[in-house]
């Protein structure tokens, strides 16, 4: 039964990734040729609206759907399927007001919002997302809901429906609407959001009713158990919700600082013109950011998908298990996040010519990258945080980095000489002190001992090395044109990071048995003495 269980959840995590790779690209296939019909000043109030709705969207799909998730679970688990109809129609009740109170605020809200932001022209932009916040906060209660069930398919769909809507009609309304001037132009390439949380809302509504209607004879056969009261189910959804949300925000919390101070620092300090602090913003919020972006959402999953061993260790009383599967987690991350933070600082210029034929942002992005790796390990520290049953800490450590970022951000942004670059190293810093809480209140919790050697040492080691002949390989190549010179650098400098992981000895026995399939993986490697106990 257990191994069942397992089996399920590595194949329902599996999904998520192949649909969270799917949507990456397509989001690329939208972002990147946009960047050629809006530049840099379109980019920036696209930016401007895009960071606002971003921040809204987290906490409509951030805490809700795994407390969905987790008490429709618990009352599959018991029988009481009477509940879990329930759970879902209080969720939807509470979402569509949440959704609803959202898309008002952020609509009428628009005009404060940008003249805050000493950015009048994301006006429009702002106003053409609003209705997203009320399609998105209904879809992510019918995600949590079937994720309760174990069943990860609606979501990846729903996923992958609604990243095509908004490349479609995000791309051809800024096309559009692109005679009219950047401003409507970048609000109907903000537009294509809206229509793709709609898609996507639409989409999972209809595998609901699908499948509710084969489901609903045989569950009111063998329902047991009483119904807690809608206001209690309310209750219990939020208290589970709120440190969750407030915890996964991490993530959109650097750009939203960074959304409402760069544009005034600029201006009011820095001495930029209306026109120069938008392109600088526009560099870095369309061309550093969806890089940065890209390595921390592909590479969580693979760690985050490893979490859930330490809450079923907790609720045995097996510490000891725990404490291994965190240092684990936190090691391999560190393994894959490391790699992408200082390959794309190294190759920031390269990168951005090969992605947008532009480097503008290449500065920003050597900086930038480099918090790759902090980023992600929040990410999983966070989720081990929560797995103990300790969410309240993230919520702390994150206010704490937060405060850091704002004074980083308008000491350094509001300086000539450092201007936009101020922006990744309070970033950066942020990260840092998150991190270093998030460590010391997983190790004084369940006694994690992050061994400095094999976690920190010999990947930074192998790193270095890569870095190397990544940036020698580039130079000797890039007279066969940047593509290709990018192409042979990244490949070279992979296979020589994982050679030297290998010869350090920093993949270890325990890290190949936490993997799927290791059973048929760890014999072979064995074999070739490619792993260490």
């Amino acid at each position: 039964m257990k191994e069942n269980k397992n089996q399920a959840f590595l194949k329902g995590a599996l999904i998520l990734i192949i649909a969270n790779l799917l949507v990456k690209v397509i989001g690329a296939g939208f972002k990147i040729p946009l960047t050629y019909i809006i530049h840099e000043e379109g980019m920036g109030l696209f930016s401007s609206a895009y960071n606002i709705y971003a921040w809204m969207f987290v906490v409509a799909t951030a805490g809700f759907p795994v407390a969905i998730s987790r008490m429709v679970s618990e009352s599959r688990a018991k029988g009481n399927h009477s509940e879990v109809k329930k759970i879902l129609r209080s969720a939807l009740l509470l979402m569509t007001v949440i959704g609803a109170i959202g898309t008002a605020a952020l609509y009428f809200g628009a005009g404060p919002i940008t003249s805050y932001m000493a950015n009048p022209d994301a006006k429009a932009g702002i106003e053409a997302v609003a209705p997203a916040i009320l399609f998105v906060s209904i879809m992510s209660v019918f995600r949590g809901y079937f994720q309760g069930k174990q069943d990860m398919i609606p979501t990846a769909m729903s996923e992958v429906v609604e990243a095509c809507g908004k490349l479609v009609a995000g791309f051809c309304l800024a096309w559009m609407l692109l005679p009219m001037g950047l401003s409507f132009a970048s609000a109907g390439a903000v537009m294509g959001v809206t229509v793709g949380a709609l898609f996507g809302m639409l989409m999972i509504i209809i595998i609901f009713f699908f499948k509710n209607r084969k489901e609903s004879k045989i569950n009111s056969r063998t329902d047991f158990g009483t119904s807690r009261s809608t206001g209690r189910i309310i209750a219990d959804l939020t208290k589970i919700a709120i440190p969750i949300t407030i915890g996964a925000s991490v993530f959109s919390l650097t750009s939203v600082i960074d959304g409402i101070m760069i544009m005034r620092r600029l201006q009011m300090s820095a001495g930029f013109s209306y026109e120069q602090a938008n392109a600088l913003w526009g560099s870095y919020s369309g061309y550093a950011h969806p890089v940065f972006n890209m390595p921390p959402s592909i590479i969580t999953p693979i760690g985050v998908s490893i979490v859930p061993a330490i809450a079923a260790a907790m609720a045995s009383g097996d510490k000891r298990f725990a404490r291994k599967t965190a240092e684990t987690a936190v090691r391999i991350t560190t393994l894959f996040a490391l790699p992408c933070a200082v390959g794309v600082s190294v190759l920031a210029g390269p990168i951005l010519l090969f992605l947008f034929q532009n480097k503008s942002a290449e500065q920003s992005l050597t900086l930038l990258a480099l918090v790759i790796v902090f980023v992600s390990l929040v990410m999983v520290t966070n989720a081990t945080l929560q797995a103990i049953g300790k969410e309240n800490i993230p919520v702390r450590n994150m206010i704490i980095g937060g405060a850091i970022k704002i004074i980083v951000n308008y000491i350094l942004v509001g300086m000539p000489s450092v201007n936009i670059n101020g922006a990744p190293i309070g970033s950066m810093l942020c990260y840092i002190v998150i991190l270093m809480l998030n460590i010391y209140s997983i190790k004084k919790e369940i006694g994690v001992e992050f061994g400095i050697v094999q976690t920190i040492v010999k990947p930074v080691l192998s790193v270095l090395t890569m870095s190397i002949v990544a940036i020698v390989a580039y130079n000797y190549t890039a007279f066969l044109g940047n593509r290709i010179a990018v192409v042979i650098a990244i490949g070279g400098a992979g296979v020589v990071y994982f050679g030297m992981l290998f010869i350090l000895g920093a993949i270890t026995r325990g890290d190949v048995e936490m993997l799927p399939k290791s059973e048929k993986i760890l014999p072979i490697m064995e074999k070739l003495k490619l792993v260490r106990k």
